[in-house]
């Protein structure tokens, strides 16, 4: 009877989350968005495209650094060098005017000044001219010693390999999928942590749960609401996941020579289980404590304020581990700390799993420690749903919550026999 009623909450819950409009919306058009991306190039690139004009810039005092410029592919460079016979302060109105994009004055062999109307963000012409200007006089320094054109142009030419040995993880090719994984398990624990608590604070200040409290256990209750949005977020994800690798396949022949979406969708299979793995985990162990907050809520606009502490913790463990990611901090002894505190181990793990060198038994224990804690977590937030569902006015506060679940103990003991639960 107890697994038929805890199913029939379940149930009740998963349709109510997968049938509502925000649920259905949302995860079509997140799906919609990532078969766009996908495939909205490949289509575009069967058009005809037209090339841009690149943009001029004037040149005073050329010595043949115009030719070599120019020389470089127009697919590859933004700009036309073009020799000008002009002053520094005529060259400067031209530039303010629009007449050219930038202007550049060579005032030596290795210098020169670059007029620009704005310094760009973007702008690379700078650099392209500094390598230029440097192989230009390398080359006519070794032309002076006597060197032969073929001579110089295998010295300029000249490249150096390495071999890589990887030992660990290859960070430069796991950080992209590590970051938009590690963002999905932040943004579905914390949305579904806050479904969970808004809803039971929503069916408590309509009373209804004094209604279905009569027909219930309140552990039925919370674990079928927990266990009911879970399935749907994992549903979502499922769904957001599967249709990036499918949209990725169907237009691999575009995307096959792109290193970045290599990197993404080139991730291993057993990422995308330690992703399910500590989502589960993670869900369940925040989810508990905001279904708890929420029964102490008495309305919906109290759950933001009772869950700060919770969201706060969370906070914390997220841009911990997404600085030390970016920091290259993966094993660091904080890193290491928060992969084996439950609180923020389904984040920190997960990163030292993808980018990081961590033995399998410090993965278990990670596990068992944050499945142990999850268990301990959801028995104490039972208590305190099966308190606060009934408790309505002011929420207590921690010491006033710690001794009515005191009392609640010490009465569940002197009345074992209490068939509803809520002795």
């Amino acid at each position: 009877m107890k697994g038929r009623q805890f199913f029939e909450i379940f149930k009740f819950e998963f349709k109510n989350y997968a049938k509502s409009k925000v649920f259905i919306v949302l995860t079509v058009a997140l799906v919609v968005l990532i078969a766009g991306v996908l495939t909205l190039p490949n289509l575009l690139s069967g058009l005809p495209q037209t090339q841009a004009e690149p943009e001029k810039a004037a040149v005073l005092n050329d010595n043949g650094l115009s030719a070599l410029y120019n020389a470089i592919p127009a697919e590859n460079r933004a700009y036309e060098l073009v020799p000008v016979g002009l002053t520094e302060a005529e060259l400067e109105e031209k530039v303010l005017a629009g007449e050219y994009a930038c202007g550049i004055v060579l005032t030596g062999d290795l210098s020169y000044r670059y007029v620009v109307p704005t310094v760009s963000l973007y702008d690379d012409l700078s650099a392209v001219l500094n390598s230029l200007l440097v192989s230009s006089y390398q080359a006519a320094q070794m032309a002076q010693g006597g060197l032969t054109a073929d001579q110089i142009a295998a010295i300029m030419g000249a490249t150096a390999s390495a071999e890589v040995v990887n030992l660990g993880k290859d960070q430069t090719q796991n950080i992209l999928y590590t970051y938009i994984l590690l963002m999905a398990l932040y943004m579905a624990i914390m949305l579904y942590g806050q479904l969970v608590a808004s809803s039971v604070a929503a069916e408590k200040s309509s009373r209804a749960m004094e209604l279905l409290i009569t027909t219930a256990k309140p552990v039925n209750l919370m674990f079928g609401k927990i266990i009911g949005t879970g399935l749907c977020g994992l549903i979502q994800i499922v769904c957001l996941v599967g249709s990036g690798f499918l949209f990725y396949r169907l237009n691999y022949s575009y995307w096959q020579d792109n290193a970045l979406m290599a990197s993404i969708f080139g991730m291993p299979a057993e990422m995308l289980l330690y992703t399910v793995l500590f989502f589960v985990l993670g869900y369940f162990l925040y989810a508990f404590l905001y279904g708890a907050l929420g029964s102490l809520a008495n309305r919906s606009e109290d759950v933001n304020t009772l869950s700060m502490p919770v969201t706060f913790l969370f906070l914390i463990g997220f841009f911990v581990v997404l600085f030390s990611m970016m920091g290259d901090g993966v094993d660091s002894g904080l890193m290491k700390f928060c992969s084996y505190f439950p609180f923020t181990s389904p984040m920190a793990m997960f990163c030292r799993v993808a980018m990081g060198n961590v033995p399998l038994w410090g993965v278990i224990l990670s596990v068992v420690l944050l499945l142990a804690a999850t268990v301990l977590v959801g028995l104490l937030c039972s208590a305190v749903y099966r308190l606060g569902v009934l408790l309505y006015g002011k929420p207590p506060k921690p010491g006033e919550l710690i001794r009515m679940l005191k009392n609640q103990k010490k009465e569940a003991r002197m009345d074992p026999a209490d068939p509803s639960g809520r002795a």
